[in-house]
């Protein structure tokens, strides 16, 4: 018998001001009846989902959900913008004023600790059951833990951020061999070949789209220079000038300014999925973007390793950098038996093999069934299981404070429209100092 479908889809659209921060959307909450206590059998899901593969996700995964729970109702609220950015803000609103909605998503880590800070989380051990944590990997268990030792989270994947995606075409087409694109001097010198050949009508080959996909550029960058310098960075440790690791932080800035001269000149107004479209249409060979990125490849019907291809950004490809998306139970939400089942759907392994092979994303599962996953994720897997490094991404919520992160984005931002690339070292080694206290989190990478 088909499930009673009861997914009500409620779209916002966060509106940002300049001075301090204001939100305007509308959301509604389903809430008990007038005049009873008893608990309604619905569910209020936030998250920021809206691309094709994205979106395409999501709706499995709810769609596992009420295979077993039919008679729930699920509300589907989406925020879209800034890499979740607007959701979170629109979250802290609710939280904060005692309005929190059911569950939602975040990046695990950091992301979500200042609804630790405040107490407004339950803790969820009951969902991390023995079988479950035999499953997954525990450098993703350790950081769905608070600093009491107890589970705060659910992971439903694990998306790789160091991505350098290409148009296997277009490179085909200009004899370049993407296999030999392991460092920067390669990579600049397959540029150069392709503007001047001029054959493929491309003059910036490479995609790049808003402020945030900047930031997520550079945090890839900097591990190419090192790891033990990506370490010393998520560990507050790259404070000032003088600091052991200032100079590679120094590199990276320069390498990352060297990336600006390729990309494409209308980055600040194009989404991450807008530069995919480019990478697609041709307008561009390359995009470094996370593995949600497939999901977009997926939807245009092309296929990894004939219409495009993956390597490690260069100078990463011994790396796997870690992107996990996860929910949460806050407290006092009105229908908390509804989320510990989502949570336990969530964390299941039919529920990430349903949501991950259209994500673009591993499961957070090494029980997965990976004759599910496409072409991709099958190489992801590979390589998730022979990398010697596994980096936790900043920019997405799980290396370092959330306070840094917010105010490291402009500045790449800044760095990408022309800032030298010393002032910007300098200034990111500030905000390290600014933020001391805040790295509350000792990493060995």
């Amino acid at each position: 018998m088909e499930p009673k479908k009861q997914t009500i889809i409620i779209v916002l659209v966060a509106v940002l001001a300049t001075a301090g921060i204001a939100v305007g959307v509308t959301y509604v909450l389903v809430a008990p009846p007038p005049g009873t206590e008893a608990e309604v059998d619905a569910l209020e899901i936030y998250h920021w989902w809206t691309s094709g593969g994205e979106a395409a996700a999501i709706t499995a995964l709810i769609d596992e959900f009420e295979t077993l729970y039919p008679d729930t109702t699920v509300q589907e609220v989406q925020i879209a913008g800034g890499g979740g950015f607007e959701m979170r803000v629109k979250i802290k609103t609710l939280m904060l004023a005692g309005q929190p909605p059911d569950t939602f998503q975040i990046h695990n880590g950091y992301e979500w600790t200042i609804f630790y800070d405040a107490n407004l989380l339950d803790n969820i051990d009951h969902i991390w059951t023995t079988a479950l944590k035999a499953a997954v990997p525990d450098v993703v268990e350790d950081i769905s833990k608070g600093p009491d030792g107890h589970y705060y989270a659910v992971p439903v994947n694990i998306h790789r951020s160091n991505v350098l995606w290409y148009n296997a075409k277009v490179l085909q087409y200009n004899g370049i061999n993407p296999a030999s694109l392991t460092s920067w001097p390669a990579f600049w010198a397959a540029c150069d070949t392709l503007i001047a050949n001029g054959t493929s009508g491309i003059t910036k080959p490479v995609a790049m789209g808003e402020q945030w996909t900047t930031a997520h550029a550079f945090e890839q960058v900097l591990a190419s220079v090192g790891i033990d310098t990506y370490e010393a960075w998520i560990n507050g440790e790259i404070d000032s000038g003088s600091a052991t690791h200032y100079a590679d932080l120094l590199t990276a800035c320069e390498i990352y300014d060297n990336l600006t001269d390729y990309i494409n000149t209308d980055w600040a107004g194009l989404s991450w999925d807008g530069a995919i479209a480019d990478l697609i249409s041709g307008d561009a060979a390359f995009s470094i973007m996370g593995d949600w990125a497939n999901g977009e490849f997926y939807q245009a019907g092309w296929v990894h390793g004939v219409d495009y291809g993956t390597i490690g950004v260069p100078g990463t490809g011994n790396m796997y950098g870690l992107v996990v998306d996860c929910f949460e139970k806050p407290k006092n939400i009105l229908h908390p038996t509804a989320v510990d089942n989502w949570l336990g759907v969530v964390a299941s392994k039919d529920g990430q093999d349903a949501f991950n092979p259209l994500k673009g994303s591993i499961s957070a599962r090494t029980d997965a069934d990976t004759g599910k996953y496409g072409a991709y994720q099958q190489s992801a897997l590979a390589d998730f299981s022979a990398v010697t490094y596994m980096f936790p991404s900043v920019v997405h919520g799980s290396g370092a404070p959330e306070a840094f992160n917010t105010d490291l984005s402009p500045l790449i931002g800044a760095l990408t429209s022309g800032t030298a690339a010393s002032t910007t070292a300098l200034a990111i080694a500030a905000l390290a100092a600014t933020y001391a206290s805040d790295f509350i989190k000792t990493w060995s990478l």
